[in-house]
C-alpha cells in the first residue's frame, strides 16, 4: 500500500492517549420587509409609551437625531468571556507559502476602544431569550440626546479621521479598477485577484451570477484575512453609508449588513474570542442608537445562538472522557461483520460532522492543532482505530486465530465501502497492511485479498481510483481526509498568496474552495444506523491497543528477523 495514509498518520503524531438557516440574503426585497416591520414596530411603541424616539432626518446631511431611552435592565450584559476552549497540544511547525503579507487597510475601531472602556462581550443566555421573547417593545431606551447621537458623532468623526482613506476601496462604490479579472481567452472564474477591501465588497454584492464567488469568498477568506478583521470592514462600511440619502449607498450599506450577518453565521468555535463578541455587541448597540431595532435583534440573535453553541461544545468536550466504558467480557468475533462497520461509522460521522471547513484550510497552512480541534480529534480517532485493529490481531496467541482476525477485519472493510465510509475502511486498511502484520506469513487469498482492496488507495496517477470512487458516490459519506489535507497542502505551496502586483492572488483560493466542497458536500448527509450500545461499549473509544514498540516485539517473537517463523 502506498505510504500516504502512514504519513497522514504521522502528520499528527502516532496517537495520543487519553446550520442554521441562511439568513438575510443579498436581497433588497427582504431589507424592505424588515423595514416595513420596524415602521410597525415603531408605531406600536409609540402607542404603548414603551419606548420614545424623536426622530428628525435631514436629506441634506443625511444625519439622524434624536432621544433614544434605555433601561439598563436590557442592554446590561454578564460581564465575562466565552467559556475557552479545552486545551490542545500545539505544533509550531507550520509550511509556508513564498509570499509577503497581503496589504491590509486601516482596521476599524470600536466604541468602547475609542471610550476607553470594555463592552461585556459573555451573554446571559437565561435573560436574553426573555428578551427575545418579549420583542422590541421591552427594549426601553432612555438615553439623552446628547449621548445617544452627540458623543456617537463626535467618535464617528474621529473614528473617520482614523480611518477614512478615500483611496479605499471600502469608502467607494465602484471597485471594479481594484481587482483583477480574467482576460477573454482564459478559462476559469471571472475573479482572478484584488485588493483585500475590493475582494469583500464584490462578495457584498453577490447576485444569482457571482453566487458562487461569495461562496468561495467566504470559504476561504481566513486564508488572507481574520474574521475579526473581516467584521469590522464591513461595519464600517455600514455605517459610512446607511446614513446617506442616497439610494446608491443605502443599498451598499445592507448589502454589507448581509453579508454581516453570513460572516457571523459561519464562525466557528474557536473564532469565538472576546474581542471579537466585543466588536459585535459594539456594532449592536450602534444599530440600536441609530433606530435599527430589527436589524440589531437579527444580529444579536445570531451571536447569541454562536455563543451558546460555544458552550454546548465546551461542556461535552470536557465529558467526553468520562463516557467510556471499560469491558472485555465480549469478542470482535461475537458480533456481525455489518453491525460493526455500522458502529464505526456511527461514530466516524458523529466527529466528521463537528469539522468546520475552516480547520481544513487552517490546518494546511499552519499546522496547528490549537486552531483545528474537532480535525485534530477525528485523525486521533483514525490512528486509535488502526492501532486497535493491529493490537486485536497481534494479541492472538494461535495462527489460526490471528487468521480469523484478519479475515473478520476485510469482511468489516467490506460493509465499510458499501456504506461509503472510506475513513474507517483505510484505518482498518493501514493496519493490516502495516509492517508488523505484513511481514508475517499469511494464506495466499488472505495477500490476495488485501491487494485488492489496496487498489483503492493506489497512489498512482494522484490517487485515481480513490478519485473516481469519490467522485461516484452520493452522500451520506464519510472520505479520506487525509487526501484532502495533502491537495490543500500542495495548492498552498505552489502557488503564491500575492500576485505580481501585491494584489490578492484569488486563483489560489478557487483551488482551496473546490478541495473543500466535495466535503461540504459530504457534510449535508446523515447515517441513520440505530445505536449499538454494546458493540460502543466493545469499541472503548479505541483506547485499548499496543505501542509500536510491544507491536514489534510480539511481531518478531512470532517470527524472527532474518528467520523462519517460531514453532
Amino acid at each position: 500500500m502506498s505510504f500516504a495514509v502512514m504519513a497522514y498518520m504521522e502528520m499528527f503524531g502516532n496517537c495520543s492517549r487519553p446550520n442554521t438557516n441562511e439568513f438575510l440574503r443579498h436581497s433588497v426585497h427582504t431589507y424592505n420587509l424588515l423595514q416595513a416591520e420596524w415602521q410597525q414596530q415603531e408605531m406600536s411603541l409609540t402607542s404603548t409609551h414603551s419606548c420614545s424616539f424623536s426622530v428628525v432626518s435631514s436629506h441634506s446631511s443625511g444625519v439622524l437625531s434624536g432621544s433614544i431611552d434605555v433601561s439598563s435592565s436590557s442592554l446590561k450584559e454578564t460581564p465575562g468571556h466565552p467559556p475557552a476552549l479545552p486545551p490542545k497540544r500545539s505544533r509550531t511547525s507550520s509550511i509556508k507559502s513564498t509570499a509577503s503579507p497581503p496589504p491590509t487597510s486601516p482596521p476599524v475601531t470600536s466604541r468602547s476602544q475609542q471610550e476607553g472602556q470594555p463592552f461585556p462581550t459573555d451573554l446571559d443566555i437565561t435573560q436574553t431569550s426573555q428578551e427575545e421573547t418579549k420583542g422590541p417593545a421591552a427594549w426601553k431606551l432612555e438615553l439623552p440626546a446628547s449621548v445617544a447621537l452627540g458623543t456617537n458623532s463626535v467618535q464617528a468623526k474621529h473614528s473617520e479621521s482614523e480611518l477614512t482613506d478615500e483611496s479605499s476601496p471600502l469608502e467607494q462604490l465602484d471597485i471594479t479598477k481594484y481587482l483583477v479579472i480574467k482576460k477573454p481567452d482564459e478559462e476559469g472564474p471571472d475573479v482572478r485577484g484584488g485588493h483585500p477591501d475590493a475582494l469583500i465588497i464584490h462578495a457584498t454584492k453577490a447576485n444569482k451570477n457571482d453566487f458562487l464567488y461569495q461562496e468561495a469568498f467566504l470559504t476561504t477568506y481566513r486564508t488572507f484575512l481574520s474574521p475579526l478583521d473581516l467584521i469590522r470592514k464591513l461595519c464600517h462600511r455600514h455605517e459610512r453609508f446607511s446614513c446617506s440619502s442616497d439610494m446608491v449607498k443605502q443599498r451598499a450599506a445592507r448589502e454589507a449588513f448581509s453579508l454581516l450577518v453570513r460572516v457571523v453565521s459561519d464562525l466557528t468555535m474557536s473564532d469565538l474570542d472576546s474581542l471579537l463578541l466585543q466588536s459585535l455587541m459594539d456594532f449592536v448597540y450602534q444599530l440600536l442608537c441609530s433606530g435599527d431595532l430589527t436589524m440589531a435583534k437579527a444580529l444579536r440573535v445570531k451571536i447569541i445562538e454562536k455563543c451558546n453553541a460555544k458552550r454546548l461544545y465546551s461542556a461535552s468536550s470536557m465529558l467526553l472522557s468520562s463516557l467510556n466504558i471499560y469491558t472485555r467480557q465480549a469478542l470482535l468475533l461475537d458480533f456481525k461483520s455489518e453491525q460493526i462497520a455500522e458502529q464505526m461509522t456511527l461514530l466516524d460521522a458523529e466527529l466528521f460532522m463537528k469539522i468546520e471547513i475552516p480547520e481544513v484550510l487552517i490546518w494546511a497552512q499552519e499546522q496547528n492543532e490549537e486552531r483545528s480541534p474537532n480535525l485534530t480529534r477525528f485523525t486521533e480517532h483514525f490512528n486509535k482505530m488502526s492501532y486497535w485493529a493491529r493490537s486485536r490481531i497481534l494479541e492472538q496467541n494461535e495462527a489460526k486465530d490471528r487468521e480469523r482476525y484478519v479475515v473478520k477485519f476485510i469482511k468489516i472493510m467490506k460493509h465499510l465501502r458499501k456504506i461509503n465510509n472510506f475513513n474507517s475502511y483505510l484505518a482498518l486498511l493501514s493496519a493490516l497492511d502495516s509492517a508488523p502484520i505484513r511481514r508475517l506469513e499469511w494464506q495466499k487469498q488472505i495477500t490476495e485479498g488485501l491487494k485488492e482492496y489496496c487498489a483503492l488507495i493506489d497512489s498512482s496517477s494522484s490517487f485515481r481510483a480513490y478519485r473516481q470512487a469519490l467522485a461516484e458516490t452520493q452522500p451520506p459519506c464519510i472520505p479520506y481526509i487525509g487526501l484532502v489535507l495533502q491537495d490543500l497542502t500542495f495548492v498552498h505551496i505552489g502557488n503564491s498568496d500575492l500576485l505580481p502586483d501585491g494584489s490578492i492572488n484569488f486563483s489560489k483560493r478557487w483551488q482551496q474552495f473546490n478541495i473543500v466542497e466535495n466535503m461540504k458536500r459530504f457534510k449535508k448527509g446523515t447515517y441513520v444506523f440505530k445505536k449499538h450500545e454494546r458493540i460502543i461499549a466493545f469499541f472503548n473509544n479505541f483506547d485499548e491497543f499496543l505501542c509500536e514498540e510491544a507491536m514489534w516485539q510480539i511481531s518478531e517473537s512470532i517470527k524472527p528477523r532474518g528467520g523462519k517463523k517460531a514453532q
